[in-house]
């Protein structure tokens, strides 16, 4: 009986506290048309970290976290300079145009590929070779005990 009164004041509980969720992306929308060199900076250079979100399969998906936050990092230089300078459109265009920007930006993004392919496997290396010098340490130990104590030390208890 208390679990059903205790179910029935959980269904009558608001559900989030927050700002709703469709209330959120109407506010977005609406600033697009204030903010669109920046929605159309973003979208340009940010193109690597979408396709590493969808081309990863899998429980486990990482490496937009590692692509994207490379690839923002190379943009934010000069998504700041859109916004403390010129924010028009014709000057997104222009930065979206300019080689030096792009190389900058897909640079880091290619660094962050890099990473994700490179790292796990020196990390998994390192860890095996570090696993195998601590098990060639502990038999020594085993062996040192051993000739200390007597081959009893050894033997599993019955």
């Amino acid at each position: 009986m208390a679990q059903a009164k205790a179910a029935a004041a959980a269904k009558k509980a608001p559900k989030s506290a927050g700002i709703n969720k469709s209330v959120a992306l109407i506010l977005l929308a609406a600033l697009v048309p204030f903010s669109l060199p920046t929605v159309v900076l973003v979208f340009f250079t940010m193109l690597p970290t979408l396709v590493s979100w969808v081309a990863e399969k899998g429980p486990h998906r990482y490496a937009y976290l590692c692509v994207g936050g490379l690839n923002l990092a190379g943009l934010f230089p000069y998504l700041f300079s859109l916004w403390f300078g010129v924010h028009t459109l014709d000057e997104a265009f222009r930065m979206i145009t300019d080689p030096m920007m792009l190389l900058t930006v897909y640079g880091c993004a290619f660094l962050g590929w890099g990473i994700y392919t490179l790292l796990p496997p020196l990390v998994a290396t390192y860890l095996a070779n570090h696993n195998r010098n601590r098990i060639t340490n502990l038999r020594s130990l085993q062996a040192k005990l051993v000739s200390e104590w007597g081959e009893e030390v050894s033997r599993k208890a019955a």
